[in-house]
C-alpha cells in the first residue's frame, strides 16, 4: 500500500479539500451591501483631491504621499480601479484604506465618514433601540449642536460688535495669535451671558436637553431650565481626528474675568484658567486629543509628537513652525492616548510646564512608560515657563533640540530621585529611590512577554546607577511583589467581610441599614452605538497593519483587523455550506510573522486570481490553505472563501469590498498593479498558469512529507522489516512521480 502523501497525490484532482478554518467572523449581508454602496457612490479622486494636490499622468493621476517626506509627487491615483498606491511607503488600497491611513482610524470610521459625506446612511451597529434625530441621545444631533456653538462663537469674535468681543480679539492679539492661526484653529468668544449658546440652539429647533447632552449648557439644580457652560472666555473648538468638533474649551480673558470677579465681590478670579467642556456622548478626554488633525501629517514626517498641556501651547508651537503637536485635555497623558498617537508616530515628548506641578506630573507617566509600546520622552522646561512663553524667548530650534536630548520616562524618573545624591554614601535616600522605583514597578502587571523584558531592561539601567547587582533587585522586586498582593488579598477580604456583615450593632432596632451610594457609571462609558462590542483598547492595540497581534490560529484577530464588523452579530446568518464541507480544527502554522508580504508561488496565484474569478472559483474548492506560505495570502484565500459562502462574486472589487484590514488591501492593490504593468507580455491563459501552480504545490508537499519519512527512518529505531518497507514506499513514490501522465 502506498503512504498516504503519494495518495494524496493522486487524488488531489478529485477530492473535496476541505475549507481553510478560522474564526474570522463572516460579513453578513447587509454589511457587504453597504459598504458596496458606499464604494461605489464615492469617487476616490475626489476624496483625495479634498485634501491633496492632485495632476494628471497619462491614465491617472498623482500627488505628493502625505504619509513621508515627498519631494515629488510619488502616489498613483487609479480612477478606473479606484485605487492608489504610494511604491515609497509600500502603501496602498482603495478608499477606505486612505482614509484609514490618513485619518488614523479603523474601517468602521472610515466607512461611517465615507457615507456621510456620500449621503447614505448605514444600519447602526448598536444593540440598543434606535435613536430618534433631534433627541439628546442621537450623536449625529449632537454633532450638529456643537458645529451650530462653534460656528457662532467663531463669528461672535471675528465681527462681534460688543466690547468684550473687542477686548477678545486684543487679548489674542496680544498673544500674538494673527487671523490666519485665528482662522485655522477656528477660535471664537462666547460673550459674557447666561444664555448666548442656548438661544443659538432654540433658534436652530435644538432643544434644552439636547444642548445640555452636547455640553454646552449645565442644567439648573432643583430646577428647571439651564445656562451656559462658557461665559466670557475665548473658545477654543475641540476637533476629532476627522476635523469634526465635538467639544470645546474655555480660556479666560483677564480683562473680562477680572470685572466678573468685582462684580462678584467675593475674592473669586474670575474662574479657572482653562475648563474644558464635560464628558459626552461625542467626547471623552482621556481618548482625546486637540489639534491632531491638523498635526497627523506633520507627525508622520517628523515620526514624532510633541504633547503640550493647553490650547494655546499648540497654537503657539505651530506658528512657530512646529506643526508636529497636540494638547491633553484637561486630563494627564493616558495609555489611551499612546494608543492613538502611535497609529502614527513611534516617539512621544510629553512637553511640561517648568513649575512645580509640570514636575509632580513628570513623575506620574513613568507606569506608562514601562507598559505602553512606544518611546516615551519627558521635556520639562526651564524656569517655570510654558512653551508659548518658552517659545517667546527663545526658538522653536531650541525647543526642538531640547525634545531630541529629552531623556525617557526611567531616565527623568531616576534623575530626579538621585538629584544631588550621593549613591555610594546616603544610604537612606538610595534605598528611598530604590524603593520608590519598584513600587512603580510592582503596579505594573506582567502580562506580557514583552513588559518582562521592559522590566528587565530598567532593572539593568537601575543597577548602573546605584551600583547593585540586577540579581538582588530581582528578588527584591519580587518581594515587593508578593507584599503588595497580599495587602490586596487583606483590602478584599476586609471589603468583603464589612459588606456582608449588616447594620452597626448600635443601630436602633428596626432601622434600615445605612445605604451604600450607588455605583456610578464612568463617566467616558462607551456610547450605545459605537461599532464594536468589545473594549476599544483591544482593536487599539493591535499593531499597525492589524495583523501582527491578537491572532487565533490562522487569522482570526482582534475587532477591526478582517472581516466586515469584526464580530459575528447574532442576527448575521452565515452563507449556505456544501456537502461534506467541513471545517477542520485550527492548527498553529509554523510561519514567518503575520503581516508578511505575498511572495514567490502565493503570488503567482493570487495574480491568477485577480485576473480570472472563473479560475478563483475553482481555487476556493481545490486549495489547502496548508499549501500556502504566508498567513497573508492564508488570509486572502481566506477572503474568497468567504465570497463563495457568501453566494458573491469572486472578482477583485469584491474582494476589496469585503477586506477591512489596509494591509491586505495593500497586497491586492500592489498585485493589480504587477498585474497591469506586465499588460502586453504574453503570458499562459490563467486556467493554465493555475493547473502549474497547482503541481508546484503538489511538488512541494511531496517533498516536505519525503523529508518527513526521511528523518523519521534516520532517527526512529524501527526493525528492520519496518525499515526495509518504508524505503520501498519511498522509491516507488517516487517512480510514480516521475512516470509520464
Amino acid at each position: 500500500m502506498l503512504p498516504a502523501f503519494v495518495l494524496f497525490e493522486f487524488v488531489a484532482n478529485d477530492i473535496l479539500i476541505r475549507p481553510f478554518d478560522r474564526s474570522v467572523r463572516l460579513s453578513s449581508s447587509t454589511d457587504f451591501d453597504v459598504k458596496e454602496r458606499v464604494r461605489a457612490a464615492t469617487d476616490i479622486v475626489d476624496v483625495i483631491g479634498h485634501d491633496l494636490e492632485l495632476r494628471p499622468q497619462g491614465r491617472h493621476f498623482v500627488a505628493r504621499c502625505p504619509f513621508h517626506n515627498d519631494s515629488r509627487p510619488s502616489m498613483t491615483i487609479n480612477q478606473e480601479r479606484q485605487s492608489w498606491k504610494c511604491w515609497v511607503c509600500d502603501i496602498g488600497g482603495d478608499v477606505f484604506s486612505f482614509i484609514m491611513q490618513r485619518e488614523g482610524v479603523d474601517f468602521p470610521t472610515a466607512l461611517r465618514s465615507l457615507a456621510e459625506r456620500a449621503g447614505i446612511e448605514i444600519p447602526e451597529f448598536n444593540r440598543g433601540p434606535k435613536t430618534q434625530p433631534g433627541s439628546p441621545d442621537d450623536k449625529a444631533t449632537l454633532m450638529k449642536a456643537v458645529d451650530l456653538v462653534c460656528r457662532s462663537y467663531f463669528d461672535e469674535l471675528a465681527s462681534g460688535k460688543s466690547d468684550d468681543a473687542k477686548m477678545a480679539r486684543d487679548y489674542l492679539a496680544s498673544r500674538g495669535i494673527d487671523d490666519s492661526n485665528r482662522e485655522l484653529f477656528k477660535i471664537g468668544f462666547a460673550p459674557d451671558s447666561w444664555d448666548f449658546a442656548i438661544n443659538v440652539l432654540k433658534r436652530n429647533k435644538f432643544s434644552e436637553a439636547v444642548a445640555q447632552a452636547a455640553g454646552v449648557a449645565i442644567g439648573r439644580d432643583g430646577k428647571s431650565g439651564c445656562y451656559d457652560r462658557f461665559r466670557g472666555r475665548l473658545m477654543f473648538p475641540i476637533d476629532n481626528p476627522q476635523g469634526q468638533a465635538i467639544s470645546l474649551g474655555g480660556r479666560i480673558i483677564p480683562a473680562i474675568a477680572n470685572r466678573i470677579a468685582e462684580a462678584k465681590g467675593d475674592g473669586s478670579n474670575g474662574g479657572a484658567k482653562y475648563i474644558n467642556g464635560p464628558e459626552t456622548m461625542l467626547f471623552r478626554k482621556s481618548n482625546e486629543l486637540y489639534g491632531l488633525h491638523l498635526a497627523r501629517d506633520a507627525m508622520r514626517a517628523a515620526d514624532e509628537v510633541l504633547v503640550m498641556e493647553g490650547y494655546t501651547d499648540v497654537v503657539a508651537t505651530r506658528m512657530a513652525g512646529i506643526d508636529h503637536s497636540v494638547a491633553v485635555l484637561g486630563t494627564a497623558l493616558t495609555a489611551s492616548h499612546i494608543r492613538v498617537l502611535k497609529r502614527f508616530v513611534n516617539r512621544v515628548v510629553l512637553v511640561l510646564d517648568g513649575d512645580e506641578a509640570g514636575k509632580r506630573r513628570a513623575e506620574e507617566v513613568l507606569e506608562l512608560f514601562v507598559t505602553a509600546d512606544a518611546d516615551l520622552r519627558i521635556l520639562t522646561l526651564p524656569d517655570g515657563l510654558d512653551p508659548a512663553d518658552f517659545l517667546a524667548q527663545q526658538s522653536a530650534a531650541n525647543l526642538l533640540d531640547m525634545a531630541g536630548k529629552a531623556p525617557d520616562a526611567m531616565d527623568h524618573k531616576l534623575n530626579r530621585l538621585t538629584e544631588g545624591v550621593d549613591v555610594t554614601r546616603d544610604t537612606h535616600r538610595v534605598t528611598t529611590a530604590i524603593e520608590t522605583m519598584l513600587g512603580v514597578l510592582t503596579k505594573t502587571p506582567a502580562k506580557s512577554d514583552k513588559t518582562e523584558l521592559k522590566i528587565d531592561q530598567l532593572l539593568v539601567r537601575m543597577s548602573q546607577t546605584f551600583g547593585l547587582p540586577v540579581e538582588r533587585l530581582q528578588r527584591r522586586l519580587e518581594t515587593v511583589r508578593e507584599e503588595s498582593a497580599e495587602r490586596e488579598r487583606k483590602q478584599a477580604r476586609y471589603r468583603k467581610a464589612n459588606t456582608n456583615s449588616g447594620p452597626p450593632k448600635s443601630a436602633p432596632s428596626g432601622a434600615p441599614a445605612p445605604q451604600r451610594p450607588a455605583a456610578r457609571p464612568p463617566a467616558a462609558a462607551a456610547p450605545m452605538d459605537d461599532f464594536d462590542p468589545f473594549a476599544e483598547a483591544a482593536m487599539e492595540d493591535a499593531a499597525a497593519f492589524g495583523i501582527d497581534e491578537g491572532f487565533d490560529d490562522y487569522g482570526s484577530s482582534a475587532p477591526s483587523d478582517f472581516g466586515a464588523s469584526n464580530h459575528q452579530r447574532p442576527n448575521a446568518q452565515p452563507g449556505p455550506q456544501r456537502p461534506n464541507q467541513h471545517r477542520p480544527a485550527p492548527q498553529r502554522p509554523h510561519e514567518p510573522e503575520q503581516g508578511t508580504p505575498i511572495t514567490g508561488v502565493d503570488r503567482e496565484l493570487f495574480e491568477t486570481l485577480i485576473e480570472s474569478p472563473e479560475v478563483a472559483a475553482m481555487a476556493v474548492e481545490s486549495i489547502d490553505p496548508s499549501w500556502l506560505y504566508s498567513n497573508t495570502a492564508k488570509m486572502l484565500l481566506s477572503a474568497y472563501q468567504d465570497l463563495d459562502l457568501q453566494g458573491r462574486d469572486l472578482d477583485v472589487d469584491s474582494v476589496l469590498v469585503l477586506l477591512e484590514n489596509d494591509f491586505l488591501k495593500n497586497q491586492i492593490i500592489t498585485l493589480q498593479e504587477r498585474i497591469e504593468q506586465r499588460a502586453g507580455h504574453v503570458l499562459d491563459e490563467p486556467h493554465l498558469r493555475y493547473t502549474a501552480i497547482l503541481t508546484r504545490f503538489r511538488e512541494r508537499e511531496f517533498d516536505a512529507e519525503k523529508s518527513r519519512q526521511i528523518a523519521k527512518l534516520q532517527s526512529a529505531s524501527l526493525p528492520e522489516d519496518e525499515e526495509l518497507a518504508m524505503l520501498e514506499q519511498l522509491f516507488a513514490a517516487e517512480r510514480i512521480r516521475q512516470t509520464p501522465r
